[in-house]
């Protein structure tokens, strides 16, 4: 049996101490060395621990020649990428990853912080736990364990994510690295998402949100605060809400979405705001019936600049882009509106809730296609397929193109026997909706037609506070001073060299202040690359050159 030396201890604790380990760290620290731990040395001469686990030995490595076990596993990920260990051990499965330039970033997660301690009391891992491509956690909490995972894995640069479980370790103690294995694979569903959004739009985030600053640099009246608000949705059942909307109070604040402002207007309706978040030049149509004089229109700051010429004097706000964040801490307060829904609908509950509303009633959400039917007439697609119909491509053909193209279709009979379709993404858009209207301060009384119902919030729900003013803060400096000095630290970014791993996690706060403003564009940039595993640095050098010349476009235009 090793004899304890609290000087390897302390190194190995030295080296553990970086900014996201340092929980990790005093929780080790903390603990009392385990008494099921004990080493013994393997063939080739190395040290393995075993582990004691009601009455059985557990061997964490192979007791031949654990540093060739750990080589060899290696070779079974030819691909470079992100990396998750479950089980730290001795550290023979992770030091091949170090040293054959596969791992670009990656996370260690364990339990027992009292055996992670007698690891680190007998072995050097200092080469391994000061690597600051590796995060190592240690019996985290699921909130602690999704933080860091969202702050680490960056899908746009380092692709690929695989598990690597230690068997040894993960065999003997399977429930709960199961557990974890199961959160990790939940997140990962989320993280892609995420990027496949990015990927899509990540680009026209970043053009619009340049190209808008000089335009959301003008002052506008405060709105609010409010205490009845409608929501409107484009859904078909916004069709049966006509006489209600007719007839509302004149002290109601009518929030219309851009999808069913049209609708709104054929029918005589004017709201007493527009909201749009689209980042797509289609977001034109929604206003080609035009907007009535006088009436707000509430604008992501990465809306296109077409529609934020076409609305006037627009009420820009900030969403969780991260320049959007940039632009309010650096350029001007906007106001922040949760648009983490993915659709107009929840940014305009997102909205009312922001103004004060004590209640907000929706209509037309349906979250669904009833009986076939995308929207409700009047909407911007009605017009757009009439120009594109053709003898052989009628508009009844083009409706059916555009409602089944999605390949996660599927379909139910509602309690009346009538059918609705489904997607993924509409589940999903249903199910963010209903969890914000459990958290916002206002109650939400969803009026259901033929889609999907909704879960509203509790009938008891009763405001305790009088909601905001909407309204911009002043200017901090121009436009023009706040792009040059941004586009002079884009180009003042340094190259990555060889690993983006490891440039990302040595950068100062506001390098990778400014770094986090790119990545969105550089999801979309690695999609474009048509390359299925890039090189990282590649990705984040394109991305900066990309970036540069925008702003140095919005510049030149000013």
């Amino acid at each position: 049996m090793p004899v304890t030396d609290y000087t390897i201890f302390e190194r190995n604790m030295l080296a553990l101490c970086t900014g996201r380990n340092l929980p990790t760290a005093a929780r080790i620290r903390n603990a009392q060395p385990s008494r099921t731990i004990s080493f013994e040395p393997a063939r080739s001469g190395m040290l393995v621990p075993q582990l004691q686990r009601n009455g059985r030995r557990y061997s964490i490595h192979s007791r031949f020649d654990p540093e060739a076990e750990g080589e060899k596993a290696a070779e079974g990920y030819p691909q470079r990428g992100f990396f998750i260990f479950l089980g730290l051990g001795a550290g023979y499965s992770i030091t091949p990853f170090l040293n054959n330039n596969k791992l670009s970033r990656g996370i260690i997660i364990d339990f027992d912080a009292g055996m992670i301690r007698s690891l680190l009391e007998t072995l050097d891992l200092t080469s391994i736990l000061a690597d600051r491509r590796l995060d190592f956690i240690v019996d985290p909490e699921p909130e602690e364990l999704q933080e860091l995972f969202i702050s680490a894995y960056i899908p746009s640069l380092y692709g690929n994510l695989s598990v690597v479980p230690l068997r040894g370790r993960v065999d003997e103690n399977s429930v709960i690295f199961q557990q974890a294995s199961d959160h990790i694979r939940a997140l990962m569903e989320g993280v892609s998402d995420d990027y496949s959004v990015q990927a899509f739009f990540g680009k026209r985030w970043f053009a619009n949100i340049i190209r808008n600053l000089q335009q959301a640099a003008g002052s506008t009246p405060p709105i609010g605060p409010i205490q009845k608000a409608v929501v409107t949705a484009a859904g078909p059942s916004l069709e049966l809400a006509i006489n209600d909307l007719r007839n509302l109070p004149k002290d109601v604040f009518l929030i219309a979405t851009d999808t069913s402002l049209s609708v709104l207007l054929g029918f005589g309706i004017q709201p007493s705001a527009v909201i749009s978040i689209d980042c797509q030049h289609i977001s034109y149509y929604h206003f080609m019936r035009g907007i009535p004089a006088g009436i707000p229109v509430f604008l992501d700051l990465a809306s296109p600049p077409t529609v934020a010429r076409l609305a006037g004097g627009s009420y820009f706000f900030s969403s969780g882009h991260p320049l959007a964040r940039y632009v309010t801490a650096r350029l001007r307060a906007y106001p922040i509106l949760d648009t983490s829904g993915g659709n107009v609908t929840h940014a305009a509950v997102s909205l009312a809730d922001f103004l004060g509303a004590q209640r907000i009633d929706l209509y037309g959400a349906d979250f669904s296609y009833p009986a076939g039917k995308a929207y409700a007439r009047g909407s911007y697609i009605y017009p757009y397929f009439d120009i594109r119909q053709s003898r052989l491509a009628p508009s009844e053909a083009l409706f059916s193109h555009f409602l089944f193209r999605n390949k996660s279709m599927d379909h139910e009979m509602d309690c009346e026997g009538h059918v609705r379709f489904i997607t993924k993404p509409l589940v999903a858009y249903r199910e963010r909706l209903e969890r914000l209207g459990q958290s916002c301060a206002s109650r939400l009384v969803p009026h259901i037609g033929n889609g999907m119902p909704i879960q509203g919030s509790p009938p008891n729900q009763i405001r305790q506070d009088f909601g905001k003013v909407f309204a911009a803060g002043r200017l901090f400096r121009s436009t023009q001073e706040f792009l040059e000095e941004y586009r002079d630290d884009i180009a003042g970014l340094e190259l990555p060299g060889s690993s983006a791993g490891l440039y990302l996690a040595g950068l100062k706060h506001k390098e990778r202040d400014i770094w986090m403003t790119l990545l969105p564009a550089a999801a979309a940039i690695r999609r474009e690359s048509g390359d299925p595993n890039p090189e990282p640095e590649a990705i984040l050098e394109t991305t900066r050159r990309w970036c540069l010349s925008k702003v140095q476009e919005a510049l030149d235009s000013l």
